[in-house]
């Protein structure tokens, strides 16, 4: 039975190709000498191991004499030499792993910096560098890759695209994290697909459908996200509509974001070669529904559904490449849904259309609160010919070309990904769409506390502009380009940088935390007494005001001698001696003073 005219279709925004590419079988020798030469001889960036640098002390410098100038040198940075030495002689410093893991990547890369530039300015160091990693290019080993021209380095010449999105570099930081999770509210997936099976990038999602004509699986809403195809016949979709083939939507996008396995030896790569894919199918036969979409997209972000199992794992980016016509302004029971699952903290990412119009007429591409995708060519321009433009658009990224052939390659400019039997070159903002879910996901690898406003400003500031010929109607802030935030150094130091204690007495230490010579305020600093029966802490905690500043105040213990007290936030630690005289000294000091009593009595006796 068809289901009832009124309820509101949305349509998957992709053109597909007729003729699909062979299957992984013909794929598999694409990797001609040439492109070998290419993954094996490409120059690339320098990486190091983050929180290690290799120092070399000049000749006749002993190292026991050296160390008190080189831990000065290195301040706060919290790096500890290693007891054994190189074969050249050289010291390994590292910052200790329970430090180290509590450090983000980039905060750890900017430390290790600091602590090699500390070391060249050392007198006792002949050199000091990081440990760097070498290696090929971070390519991969997939052999649809060297055809998946959006991916490349963007530029002209071997192994790059004009229209590429700079992957390669990306990898070099990050190939992604499986604790990020992304949502692809679409069409389902083909969990045996080839290049999806025993990949490990597949979470549980869910079937959203609550129409069984639409569904297509026999039943309504269940756990299984799979897709069982949304072929029509004549007709089906309402008097007049046209026969149309199964798509595999789903997959094809969610191979984008990277649903398989990438860097396996087979297939096709992903924009991210580790990362949690979510399949939650609410597109079938002829669409799927408002209703369906909204519950999809609170579910997707881990917000509550009647009826159904609550998200045991909510994603951080929702990618919909979906639409239909009519502003967002008409549907507000959808802007509700995408405000709810931004304030829960997904980053909502979709499509434009593909109706070569003003995407402030579709839906969702026109509501608030959402990256809107537009869809560009082999050449880097809007692809004009379907994609949407205008205002609402934040982006712009791959979403191909089938029409076209500018690489001269012999196939078409399209986006290369997954459906049933293999692999197809789509072209739609469809295709644009994950390009830029999955460069959030790359983004939330590197850094897990980027919020959805942050993952915006990212990719539009990192974006490549583009002139009036390469984007003849507005298309946002550029061509998507993946790029990480520069390192924000966060330093911690200590008022005052000694503390001395007579017996029960107390004092202040106050610390004042800085991002990028910044005060940074709200963040918790956690003070200890590395001795408490010497000296103790209250408060152990402490949240730094505007100023970025936080105090506790040091008393005297039961005990006295020496230690050190600690305060550490999430990225640095700084320390500072603390002290209470021994009995010893008191003793002296006793001592001292009868001795001088009876020397002033003495002198006033010989006075008289």
């Amino acid at each position: 039975m068809r289901p009832s005219r009124t309820l509101t279709w949305i349509l998957a925004l992709a053109t597909i190709l007729v003729a699909p590419v062979p299957a992984q079988e013909g794929i598999k020798n694409l990797v001609d000498p040439d492109t070998v030469a290419l993954l094996l001889e490409t120059p690339e960036k320098e990486r190091f191991v983050p929180g290690e640098m290799i120092v070399k002390l000049k000749a006749g410098t002993a190292r026991e004499d050296a160390m008190p100038s080189l831990a000065g040198a290195l301040g706060d940075v919290g790096m500890q030499p290693q007891e054994a030495l190189t074969s050249g002689g050289e010291i390994i410093f590292q910052i200790p792993p329970t430090i180290a893991g509590a450090m983000s990547r980039a905060n750890l890369e900017s430390q290790t910096m600091a602590a090699v530039a500390a070391m060249q300015a050392d007198p006792n160091v002949e050199y000091a560098q990081p440990n760097f990693i070498l290696g090929i290019a971070r390519t991969p080993n997939d052999p649809g890759y060297p055809i998946q021209w959006h991916y490349f380095n963007n530029g002209s010449g071997a192994g790059l695209s004009p229209g590429g999105i700079g992957l390669p570099d990306a990898w070099d930081t990050t190939i992604g994290s499986r604790s990020v999770v992304v949502a692809v509210i679409d069409t389902g997936i083909l969990p045996a697909h080839a290049d999806i099976a025993g990949s490990g990038n597949l979470v549980a999602g869910y079937d959203m459908i609550s129409n069984t004509f639409i569904a297509n699986d026999g039943d309504g809403r269940d756990p299984d996200p799979t897709d069982p195809g949304d072929a029509v016949a004549a007709g089906e979709c309402g008097p007049g509509s046209g026969p149309s083939p199964s798509s595999w939507h789903g997959t094809h996008v969610a191979g984008t974001v990277g649903v398989g396995a990438t860097d396996n030896a087979a297939g096709i790569a992903g924009v991210n070669w580790e990362v949690s894919v979510q399949a939650v199918r609410v597109l079938g036969k002829c669409g799927g529904t408002t209703a369906d979409i909204n519950d999809a997209i609170r579910w997707a972000a881990g917000l509550a559904v009647p009826g159904v199992p609550a998200n045991a794992t909510p994603a951080k980016v929702i990618n919909m490449s979906l639409g239909g016509g009519g502003s967002c302004a008409s549907s507000p029971s959808q802007q509700a849904a995408i405000n709810d699952a931004v304030a829960a903290g997904s980053t909502v990412v979709v499509a434009a259309g593909n109706s070569a119009s003003d995407a402030a007429n579709f839906r969702p591409a026109s509501c608030n609160g959402v990256i809107t995708v537009a869809a560009s060519d082999f050449r880097g321009h809007l692809s004009s010919r379907y994609s949407n433009f205008g205002a609402t658009i934040e982006i712009l990224a791959p979403g191909g070309d089938v029409q076209r052939d500018d690489n001269g390659d012999g196939r078409p400019d399209g986006v290369l990904s997954m459906v049933q039997g293999g692999y197809a070159f789509y072209n739609g903002t469809s295709m644009a769409a994950p390009h830029v879910a999955g460069a959030a996901a790359l983004l939330l690898a590197n850094d897990a506390s980027l919020t959805p406003a942050q993952i915006l400003s990212n990719i539009q500031s990192t974006a490549l502009p583009r002139t009036a010929a390469q984007c003849p109607q507005p298309c946002g802030a550029g061509l998507l380009q993946v790029s990480f935030p520069p390192p924000v150094t966060v330093a911690i130091a200590l008022s005052p940088s000694e503390i001395d204690l007579w017996n029960n007495q107390s004092e202040t230490l106050t610390a004042t935390v800085t991002s990028g010579g910044s005060p940074l305020p709200g963040v918790t600093v956690n003070f200890a007494s590395a001795d408490t029966s010497i000296v103790t802490v209250s408060p152990a905690t402490a949240v730094t005001n505007a100023s970025g500043q936080a105090q506790t105040t040091v008393s005297s213990g039961a005990n006295d001698g020496d230690t050190t007290v600690t305060a550490t936030v999430a990225t640095a630690s700084a320390s500072v001696p603390a002290s209470v005289p021994t009995a010893t000294f008191w003793g002296v000091l006793i001592a001292m003073a009868v001795a001088l009593l009876l020397m002033r009595k003495r002198l006033a006796g010989l006075a008289r």
